[in-house]
């Protein structure tokens, strides 16, 4: 894979959140639901990891399960309150302010993952340096939502 390319990939999840959060926030409206949307959110997300499950890695993999910690399942739930939290904020807060406070969030803690080497992570010791660039970024989320 050349140097770009997971770049450019990258980018483009982001851009993706910013597009199905707000779906997200439609549907929730048209059902009157933030559940209810949530519920399809992880049903289309179910289904679409099965077909991709069955396409790329087979069926078969499933047994490999067994080996994960028990506590590596709560992602699962993690993501299942994320993005309830964001069917339920986004109309109160805006886009905007929403998705810079998550990105300061997953600054924050990245911050924090990458200095520890948590969860079988590549240590990145915190530096003043990225202390500091952290702040800033910090500062402008700040002056950007209140």
């Amino acid at each position: 894979m050349n140097t770009a390319l997971p770049l450019v990939l990258a980018f483009a999840l982001g851009a993706m959140i910013s597009v199905y959060q707000p779906m997200n926030g439609v549907m929730s409206r048209l059902t009157r639901s933030p559940v209810l949307a949530n519920t399809v959110f992880y049903f289309g997300a179910f289904l679409s990891s099965f077909v991709m499950l069955a396409v790329f890695g087979g069926v078969r993999l499933l047994g490999r399960v067994r080996d994960v910690p028990p506590i590596l399942f709560t992602t699962g739930l993690m993501s299942a309150v994320m993005v309830l939290g964001t069917i339920i904020l986004l109309p109160r807060l805006g886009t905007r302010k929403l998705f810079i406070l998550q990105v300061a969030g997953q600054i924050a803690m990245a911050v924090v993952v990458a200095h520890f080497g948590l969860f079988q992570t590549p240590r990145d010791p915190l530096t003043l340096r990225k202390l500091l660039g952290t702040l800033v970024m910090f500062a402008g989320a700040l002056v950007s939502v209140l």
